[in-house]
């Protein structure tokens, strides 16, 4: 991402401790994110019901309300789901961790933390969800396609169109799916990271190319699914086979 990319994103930095807001704030303001802040989860809580961040940096232990019902409460807002969260606090042991990671948070960092691991983990994150982004892009793509089809269509064709798919997107957005989770288990500097990520791009454009291939297909064009079940022939079909 270039320093102008970097000011688009916004980071919601959420700790009642003045000392460590600032040294957080500071360590990613310095890299060129846009920052903002807020003492406790309620607090927090409030400034995302009205824009949501890009990511959080949440700690736990705070008063009003911790970070761990703040993060299951942000989850609750609409679109809140997809915002990267990263838990930031002093507790170390496996309990706390988990007790986190199942409430909602998709990383955990400890305090004291280096620059650098703080960094790099918001950098991961921040790809996680352009990633998770683009795929939600292409399922509103998928969606709207379907429905225009609706309206234009005959009933067969319809059938025929979700019949394609589901088999044609079926096998890229589980392998999709499957890598987005792997990547919660991996750290950022693991060469499978990297792959992971590597593969859910290829994956997308495969998608991608699937999508654009359904807009253009011919209805009259179809071959046998299954129990006589007939979807749309696309071009790759025939490319696949040569």
């Amino acid at each position: 991402m270039t320093q102008k990319d970097l000011s688009l994103m916004h980071i919601l930095v959420v700790d009642d401790d003045t000392d460590t807001r600032a040294i957080v704030s500071g360590t990613l303001g310095v890299s060129g994110y846009t920052i903002r802040e807020a003492t406790n989860g309620s607090e927090a809580v409030q400034m995302c019901s009205e824009a949501l961040p890009d990511l959080i940096i949440l700690d736990v232990m705070m008063p009003v309300m911790d970070g761990n019902e703040a993060c299951r409460k942000i989850r609750e807002i609409p679109g809140g789901a997809i915002v990267p969260i990263i838990m930031l606090t002093a507790r170390d042991s496996v309990k706390d961790k988990v007790s986190s990671l199942d409430g909602g948070a998709d990383d955990y960092l400890t305090k004291p933390f280096h620059y650098e691991e703080l960094q790099a983990r918001v950098r991961a994150q921040l790809r996680v969800r352009e990633l998770n982004l683009d795929l939600q892009r292409k399922n509103e793509e998928l969606l709207a396609m379907q429905q225009k089809l609706i309206e234009q269509e005959r009933q067969l064709v319809i059938g025929q169109l979700a019949g394609t798919a589901a088999h044609q997107l079926g096998q890229p957005l589980a392998a999709i799916l499957l890598n987005c989770h792997l990547l919660k288990t991996l750290s950022p500097d693991d060469e499978k990271f990297t792959r992971a990520i590597e593969s859910i791009r290829s994956d997308t454009k495969r998608m991608t190319q699937m999508i654009e291939e359904l807009k253009q297909a011919d209805p009259n064009a179809t071959e046998n699914y299954y129990d006589e079940t007939q979807i749309l022939k696309l071009r790759s079909d025939d490319s696949s086979k040569n």
